[in-house]
């Protein structure tokens, strides 16, 4: 059911947070109880329904006991019958997530002895957990192949209600329970290829699943695997993102979509190869700075560095080759793709670098300590700069004219 009207049985202030595909939200309205709903409450690994109650927006649905509460910011007076309706976009995709889990987990324990011991359904993509610590690829293509002819061959899914007491319940079925059951309990039948219990809302036939993709697998906790997956209308989103992607690409390389891997691997080595040459001629000139600055009349009393073009590699050598010149060195460099940040290194004679020091760092928002006279960390807003060589230039004429009273 998409709509539904029922009647509010209590209406109470709340702060309890938003929680959705577990991510966390500060909330501060109202939580709504009414005689039922078709709003789902998270539950089973399912993620909450969102929707409306009139035209009153439902954040969150959770239950409590036996009674599932309904999240809004405008409160709603008791006794007042509203029209439900569930936001079908997202259910309908939960539910394609949902079945497609227990199909692909039924298939995974009895076709190839890897139980699922538990499941996530994400805002993009979902995964089973299993217990091992790594599966095979091959197996991987035979479960998405099977996954997709039962979805091919329109399997029936059916829903059945047992007593919590009946014998017919083994302890496989009855093992997970919450502590808080009602005394039914609800199975989810795929023919016969299996039966689960859950809370969760599904699809009435594996066709409406659509395809199901695995999409690769990664470590999970305590030496298991989870192993990735999308069904249906997440695999059409995911193919269209894909494509747009590959136009880009394409206009980007100017090249055919199959031409693609080899042009950028063309370019990465075309890229080490420039940034080794770029290397050499840094090298180079650093080499060239050092006896230029060594071999100024009158020798500098300072050195202040910025270039855009400078690299960690740079700058040392820099320091390395006036080390011992009794200098204040200051060298900066900017991040390439992060205009306001950079990378910094002073250098010098303890007085100096006691005098200069912090009024540097606390104009560029720098972090990093003083070790063995040396400064280099980085910098969070270059934008001071500019204050910085000015305030170098003047430290520095000040105690030039110094000397010469003296």
């Amino acid at each position: 059911m998409k709509e539904y009207k029922s009647k509010v049985l209590k209406c109470e202030e709340t702060k309890e947070p938003v929680v959705d595909y577990g991510k966390v939200t500060k909330f501060e309205g109202y939580q709504i109880t009414l005689e039922n709903t078709v709003l789902f409450p998270a539950g089973g690994g399912q993620p909450h329904d969102i929707g409306w109650l009139n035209n009153i927006e439902v954040l969150q649905v959770l239950r409590k006991g036996n009674e599932a509460v309904h999240f809004t910011k405008e409160p709603i007076a008791v006794g007042t019958v509203v029209s439900q309706r569930v936001d079908w976009e997202r259910r309908f995709d939960h539910m394609q997530q949902h079945s497609g889990q227990h199909l692909l987990s039924a298939i995974l324990e009895k076709e190839y002895g890897l139980p699922t011991t538990s499941w996530w359904l994400g805002a993009v993509e979902s995964y089973v957990e299993l217990d091992t610590t790594s599966i095979k690829e091959d197996i991987i293509h035979k479960v998405e192949a099977k996954c997709n002819e039962l979805i091919s061959n329109a399997i029936p899914v059916n829903v059945k209600f047992c007593k919590a007491n009946d014998p017919d319940l083994d302890e496989a079925h009855t093992r997970g329970l919450p502590k808080d059951c009602m005394d039914t309990i609800r199975i989810i039948c795929i023919g016969n290829i299996d039966e689960n219990m859950c809370c969760g809302t599904h699809v009435s036939n594996l066709s409406q699943l659509q395809v199901i993709k695995l999409i690769g697998t990664e470590p999970g906790k305590k030496g298991k695997t989870n192993l990735k997956f999308l069904v249906g209308n997440r695999v059409i989103k995911t193919l269209q993102h894909m494509l747009d992607r590959e136009r880009s690409l394409t206009a980007l390389l100017k090249n055919e979509p199959n031409k693609h891997e080899e042009l950028v691997s063309k370019l990465q080595k075309n890229l080490k190869v420039s940034n080794k040459n770029l290397q050499n001629v840094l090298s180079e000139l650093a080499q060239l700075e050092v006896e230029r600055i060594k071999n100024a009349h009158p020798k500098p009393k300072y050195v202040f560095m910025s270039k855009k073009e400078a690299t960690p590699e740079f700058n040392r050598a820099i320091c390395k080759g006036l080390e011992g010149e009794g200098m204040f060195i200051f060298l900066a460099s900017i991040e390439p793709d992060k205009p306001k940040e950079g990378q910094i290194v002073i250098q010098g004679p303890e007085d100096h670098c006691n005098a200069l020091g912090k009024q540097i760092t606390d104009l560029l928002k720098a972090k990093g300590a003083f070790k063995n006279g040396k400064f280099q960390g980085k910098a969070s807003d270059m934008s001071g700069i500019n204050k910085c060589k000015n305030l170098i230039e003047q430290y520095f004429t000040n105690v030039i004219i110094s000397t010469d009273k003296e």
